[in-house]
């Protein structure tokens, strides 16, 4: 790889790790050197089931898997995910759509739908977060972090599919996640996990706990991190 895209990939995962929240000093000590994409390798798989609580919509499921991509540096992962969820759209938030079209048909003169019936929102989010993974000999460990996200909406209804209405729920919308949790192993290769996560966008916002579990794939020889002393 050119020399110039190796320092362009280098800085951009080194952002991530400055938007990771309460990191310890002798971390954030650490130089841009120590922190390497080449350090990464896909070394497990991950799925969560979870309840959150959209701002616009009931509250709902939500369904992700997520890769283990290991240690970029010293006691940060980075887990690349997709999650989905699908709800219905709130009943005011349903009134105020149909309110706001009345009003514009009304100023153009044209006739409009009446009624816009049940109108369901999901989103299905590409995300890339960072794992900040507290160092100790604890038997549960906790971690925090942040991560990037594209947010792909899709609205439908009965009454306005092939409509403007379901163009004007559908959007891509770029968001930040913001993550809290705790990770149990049970043995050398599968971990539970609980964790807490916060999602900001333009077009969704939503906060939800999950539970999920994940594969460490079996190595010949541990992985060293990066910066410390022992492997994981």
């Amino acid at each position: 790889m050119p020399a110039n895209a190796r320092s362009v990939m280098r800085t951009s995962l080194f952002l991530l790790l400055l938007a990771l929240p309460a990191v310890p000093r002798s971390a954030s000590a650490q130089s841009l050197e120590d922190y390497d994409y080449e350090n990464l390798a896909f070394r497990g798989v991950g799925v969560e089931v979870g309840q959150i609580l959209p701002a616009r919509v009931e509250g709902t499921l939500l369904l992700g898997v997520r890769a283990d991509l290991g240690y970029l540096g010293p006691n940060v992962r980075i887990l690349p995910g997709i999650t989905f969820w699908s709800s219905a759209l709130r009943e005011g938030e349903v009134d105020d759509l149909r309110d706001n079209i009345l009003e514009l048909c009304r100023e153009s003169g044209s006739d409009c739908v009446r009624e816009l019936g049940e109108i369901r929102v999901s989103d299905l989010a590409l995300a890339l977060d960072g794992h900040y993974t507290f160092p100790g000999d604890w038997a549960i460990a906790p971690y925090l972090g942040a991560g990037i996200a594209l947010h792909l909406l899709n609205g439908r209804g009965d009454l306005i599919n092939g409509t403007f209405v379901e163009d004007l729920l559908d959007a891509i919308s770029p968001g930040v996640n913001l993550i809290g949790g705790v990770e149990v192993p049970l043995g050398s290769s599968l971990r539970i996990f609980a964790e807490a996560r916060g999602v900001l966008a333009s077009d969704v916002q939503h906060a939800g706990l999950s539970l999920g579990a994940s594969w460490l794939f079996p190595r010949p020889t541990a992985q060293t991190v990066p910066g410390t002393r022992g492997s994981r």
